[in-house]
C-alpha cells in the first residue's frame, strides 16, 4: 500500500473514531440528560441577563430560572404534581429576555389567584420550537416529568411555522410523524445531527430576523397594500398547510392520551397592526427561498392561513385567536414577535379573559 494512502486511511480512521466517541459520550444513546440538552431543553440553571439593550426599563438585569425538570414557573418550581396548566410554545412562550415574575404564564396565574382560583401554571417554552419540535417534546422530553399531569395544554403556535415552506422542511414529512423510523430515531439521539440543526437554526433566525434584537418601531414604515407571491400562496395551500394540521392533530391526541384539553393560541405579530377592522403590515418585502417575497400584510395574510388550519383540526371553541386583536402596540414588542413585559402583562391577561368566558373550563 503506498505510503500516502496509508497515512490518508489512518487519519481518516482516526476521524471516525473521534466522532463515534463524540455521539457516545455527547449523544442520546445511553443517557436521557443528553438527549434532552441536544433538543435544546435547558434544566436546572438559573441565568441573568441585561436586556436594557432590548427594551426600556427600570430593572435591566433579569432573572431567568428553569427547574431540575426543564420547566419554567415560580409557585410549580420542581413540584410538577401540582401543575394544571402546561404551557407549550417556542421562544414566544420561553420569554428567554422577560423576568420569572413577569412572563405572560406568571400573569395568567396571578389573575386566577385574584379570582379565587388556586391554578398552577407552568412554561414549557423552548426557544425555536416550531409545532415539530413539540412533538418530541412530547414523546421524548413530558413522559419523563414524573407526576406531570396538566388538565390544560396551552399551544402557542403559529411563528415558527409561518418560514417552512414545503422544499425547506424535512420536518414535515407527514409519514415521518405516523411512523417514525430509524432515520428519525437517529435524529433525535445524535449529538452532531443536533449541532447541525442548531446551527442551521441560528442561521434561519438571522435571515428571517426572528431572533432577539430590538427594532424602533417609530422608524418603520406601514402600508395597506400587499405583497404576496401567489407561488408561495399556491404552497401553502396545497402542501404546508396539510403537513401543519398532520402536526396539530397529533398535538392534540397527546393531549387525548394523558386526558387533557389542548387549547391553542394564535400568536401576534408585529408585522403589522389593526386599526378600526383595517389592516396595515410593514412595508419592506421580505423573501422565502429567496424568491417568494411578501411584505407585512402578506404575512398577516399567511398567519391567518396557519390559524384557519388550526381551528379546522381542533375543535373551534378551543382556539383562542389573537393574531386578530385590534389591542397590540408597539411598545409590547421589542421586535417583530417577542414581547416587552407591557405587552406579556396584556397577554396574560387576555388569555384569562378568554379562557374565563369558556364555561367547561371555571
Amino acid at each position: 500500500m503506498p505510503k500516502k494512502l496509508k497515512v490518508i486511511l489512518i487519519n481518516i480512521s482516526f476521524l471516525l473514531i473521534g466522532i463515534l466517541l463524540l455521539e457516545l459520550f455527547f449523544g442520546g444513546w445511553f443517557s436521557n440528560s443528553n438527549q434532552l440538552s441536544n433538543l435544546g431543553i435547558i434544566r436546572d440553571a438559573k441565568f441573568e441577563f441585561d436586556v436594557s439593550e432590548l427594551y426600556d426599563t427600570k430593572t435591566p438585569t433579569i432573572t431567568y430560572t428553569r427547574d431540575k425538570y426543564g420547566l419554567r414557573g415560580i409557585s410549580s418550581y420542581n413540584q410538577p404534581g401540582k401543575i394544571k396548566i402546561l404551557t407549550v410554545g417556542g421562544s414566544t412562550t420561553d420569554q428567554r429576555y422577560i423576568d420569572d415574575s413577569q412572563t405572560w404564564q406568571e400573569v395568567l396565574e396571578k389573575e386566577f389567584r385574584k379570582n379565587g382560583e388556586e391554578t398552577y401554571i407552568s412554561n414549557a417554552g423552548v426557544d425555536g420550537q416550531s409545532t415539530y419540535g413539540h412533538l418530541k417534546s412530547t414523546e421524548i422530553w413530558f413522559p419523563k416529568i414524573e407526576k406531570l399531569q396538566p388538565e390544560i395544554i396551552l399551544f402557542y403556535v403559529g411563528i415558527n411555522d409561518f418560514y417552512k415552506v414545503s422544499s425547506d422542511s424535512e420536518y414535515d414529512n407527514i409519514k415521518e410523524l405516523e411512523n417514525p423510523g430509524i432515520k428519525s430515531h437517529i435524529k433525535d439521539k445524535s449529538v452532531l445531527y443536533n449541532v447541525y440543526r442548531k446551527l442551521r437554526g441560528m442561521q434561519k433566525a438571522k435571515k428571517f430576523e426572528v431572533g432577539h434584537r430590538k427594532i424602533n418601531f417609530s422608524r418603520i414604515p406601514f402600508t395597506t397594500e400587499e405583497i404576496l407571491d401567489e407561488k408561495l400562496l399556491e404552497i401553502y395551500n396545497e402542501k404546508n398547510l396539510k403537513a401543519f394540521k398532520a402536526r396539530i392533530k397529533k398535538l392534540i391526541e397527546y393531549a387525548d392520551s394523558i386526558n387533557a384539553l389542548p387549547f391553542f393560541i394564535t400568536q401576534p405579530s408585529f408585522h403589522y397592526k389593526i386599526r378600526n377592522g383595517k389592516i396595515y403590515g410593514t412595508e419592506a418585502t421580505k423573501y422565502i427561498e429567496a424568491k417568494y417575497p411578501y411584505n407585512g400584510i402578506g404575512y398577516y395574510k399567511l398567519l391567518n392561513k396557519l390559524n384557519e388550519a388550526i381551528k379546522e383540526v381542533s375543535e373551534p371553541e378551543l382556539v383562542i385567536d389573537l393574531t386578530n386583536d385590534e389591542d397590540w402596540h408597539a411598545v409590547d414588542f421589542y421586535d417583530y414577535y417577542h414581547m416587552t413585559p407591557i405587552g406579556t402583562k396584556k397577554l396574560g391577561k387576555k388569555i384569562y379573559q378568554k379562557l374565563s368566558e369558556i364555561e367547561f373550563v371555571k
